[in-house]
């Protein structure tokens, strides 16, 4: 039986990191893009394409994160470059990642699948969404900036209630999970998801 990838993904602050935790709890092999950036972000050859691309985001010859959030949330074309860069290197090195896992199932946080149209690298798709207030508040504890800048990392990611975003939801036959309930509850949920997988 061929392994089953399964690619969880949701807005900023919509809960994929407690997903994941789940996940790992279940003992589950769990990859993330996030995690396997922080790996890419070091590499020589990285650091010096973003020097070119962005010279402001470059301190003492390693890429400042915060400075380059700053610059690719404010400029859509910025953001496109990045992300034209990044994302290829994150993708092939998670699958080489998920591939070489043990058992018959890993399980991948992926935060921009539809911004990158990844959605097909997958078998399955689990998207976590959480009403808007409750993802501004969670981005606001976690990464210390303002409610604008939260706003606005919200409003260039991916939005699954839009006419289009319901599409590509549909069309990749992805499970929907509605992060309002107690971690108990929420558990559960994804429980019965992977029973179903």
């Amino acid at each position: 039986m061929a392994k089953i990838y399964v690619a969880i993904t949701g807005g900023i602050g919509s809960g994929k990191s407690l997903v994941l935790q789940f996940l790992r709890e279940m003992k589950f092999p769990v990859f993330s893009c996030d995690e396997l950036y922080k790996q890419v972000i070091v590499s020589k050859e990285y650091i010096e394409k973003i020097e070119k691309l962005f010279p402001n985001a470059i301190k003492a010859g390693q890429i400042d994160r915060a400075k380059l959030s700053e610059i690719v949330f404010s400029d859509e074309e910025k953001r496109k470059q990045l992300n034209s860069l990044a994302h290829p290197l994150i993708m092939d090195l998670l699958l080489q990642n998920m591939k070489e896992a043990e058992g018959d199932i890993a399980f991948a946080e992926v935060p921009l699948l539809f911004e990158g149209n990844f959605e097909n690298l997958f078998d399955n798709v689990i998207y976590i969404t959480r009403e808007r207030s409750q993802r501004v508040a969670a981005i606001l504890q976690r990464d210390n900036i303002s409610i604008e800048e939260a706003e606005k990392r919200i409003a260039s990611q991916f939005d699954g209630t839009t006419e289009e975003g319901q599409k590509r939801l549909k069309n990749c036959n992805a499970k929907i999970i509605f992060n309002d309930k107690s971690k108990e509850e929420l558990k559960i949920e994804i429980f019965e998801i992977i029973s179903h997988l």
